[in-house]
């Protein structure tokens, strides 16, 4: 099967589980990316789809493709708008009408690969892509989000064909998606009430949030006390939970990874405890000291 094709059984996936309207998730419209004339555009739609596929397994959004959106221009016809005075502001309009709360946009600066030949002559490459993506507020028009990525180097892939080293480079883009998603959409929910403690400490709890928001077993939350202090609403972090067993669409146990006795106090007074989503710490951050 060609790369082509595969990218066309992607898109043809991505249409079947699109439409239904997903409770709690915000719908977010992916167009086509930007490209200089030099990049070969069957690449830069391999690195698009790589970023479908991180987004959709990170089940925190409802992800609409624009190539199964009749209503919007093709790519071709897109590109050759792009110069035409408030393409952009309209093209950004007509996805609101069809229900899109965020818009997801990508610009490829680059593509290629570097050819390496080994001592005993064996010709390999290694893919480069350095690109952009911005998310923006569909409401608003405002920029919610933008990063850049520069995969090469150490963090370009290799293969036996420069297409199949980029190709293999841009699964890099679809491991960015699970960081930038978290970022930028987290998840926030309510303690509901204590599951169980121990030696005056609180050892689990139930949560508001379940499969619905995406929710999946190991996901980290940072949980604040919610207070009126002076008439103004204030959070304070008292403590941190971890998924441990996803219970339903709306309800989740979590273990109490940090701030127990707090945890428990609140609890037991009946304060409003929220939870918002984090990333999950690794080995680096903490060789780093982020915790």
């Amino acid at each position: 099967m060609t790369l082509r094709h595969l990218l066309l059984a992607a898109i043809c996936v991505l249409g079947t589980t699109m439409y239904a309207q997903e409770e709690g998730k915000p719908v977010v419209y992916i167009d086509y990316f930007k490209r200089p004339a030099d990049v070969d555009a069957t690449l830069v739609e391999a690195l698009r789809n790589k970023v479908i596929q991180g987004i959709q397994e990170t089940n925190r959004v409802q992800l609409v493709d624009v190539a199964s959106q009749s209503q919007l221009s093709s790519e071709e016809e897109r590109r050759k708008a792009e110069t035409a005075m408030g393409d952009n502001t309209a093209r950004t309009a007509e996805m609101r009408t069809l229900g899109a709360n965020y818009i997801i946009t990508g610009d490829v600066a680059a593509i290629g690969s570097t050819k390496r030949t080994d001592d005993k002559g064996k010709v390999s490459y290694k893919g480069s892509v350095r690109w952009s993506i911005k998310i923006i507020d569909a409401a608003t028009g405002t920029l919610k989000t933008t990063q850049s990525f520069d995969h090469s180097g150490i963090t370009g892939s290799s293969g036996s064909t420069p297409q199949e080293a980029i190709v293999a480079t841009c699964d890099y883009a679809k491991h960015d998606m699970d960081d930038l998603i978290d970022d930028t959409f987290p998840i926030e929910g309510l303690v509901l009430k204590l599951e169980t403690s121990n030696k005056g400490k609180a050892a689990t709890v139930i949560i508001d949030l379940g499969t619905l928001k995406g929710i999946v077993k190991g996901q980290k939350f940072t949980v604040y006390l919610e207070a009126d202090i002076a008439g103004e609403i204030a959070k304070t972090e008292i403590g941190a939970l971890t998924a441990q067993e996803i219970l339903s669409p709306k309800r989740t146990i979590c273990k109490v990874s940090k701030g127990g006795e707090a945890v428990l106090k609140a609890l037991n007074n009946e304060q409003k405890l929220i939870v918002i989503s984090r990333k999950a710490r690794t080995v680096l951050d903490g060789i780093n000291g982020l915790f």
